[in-house]
């Protein structure tokens, strides 16, 4: 299970499986709902050998694409407006990301969903006392 920009169903597949491994599970029966019944799936068509079984609940057998379905178009904007805020500003607030996405995402209730996706992060990570300038450099965002 790694931390990486890049997301796809196989992807994902390969976190459940690495999970499975370092559960010493050799074989299990996935259960899937919505986006989680596709990673099943995709597992399942990956490696079959590692799957006794699959209950899969509430996905569509569609491919989704901005072209034709104006929901899945306005996904897509959102995700294209939120990897375009700049969060590595130090200092930076849920109420400035706001602002940035304002353009983008009018509605107040979905920007607000938005950015309940948004991480606080406290302090860089490093232990060393002294080093505190590289640690007022870091985002204190993330997504």
């Amino acid at each position: 299970m790694t931390d990486r920009k890049k997301m796809s169903y196989s992807d994902m597949a390969s976190d459940v499986l690495a999970f499975m491994d370092s559960q010493n599970f050799n074989k299990a029966v996935l259960v899937g709902h919505s986006m989680g019944g596709k990673v099943a799936k995709s597992l399942a068509l990956m490696h079959p050998e590692r799957v006794a079984g699959l209950v899969v609940l509430d996905i569509a057998p569609v491919r989704y694409t901005t072209e034709q379905d104006e929901s899945w178009n306005a996904v897509a904007t959102i995700i294209h407006a939120i990897s375009q805020v700049d969060l590595s500003k130090p200092g930076k607030t849920r109420k400035d990301v706001d602002a940035d996405l304002r353009k983008t995402v009018p509605d107040p209730a979905l920007r607000a969903f938005v950015l309940t996706n948004l991480e606080q992060i406290r302090g860089g990570g490093d232990d060393d006392d002294d080093d505190d300038d590289a640690q007022e450099q870091q985002p204190s965002l993330r997504w």
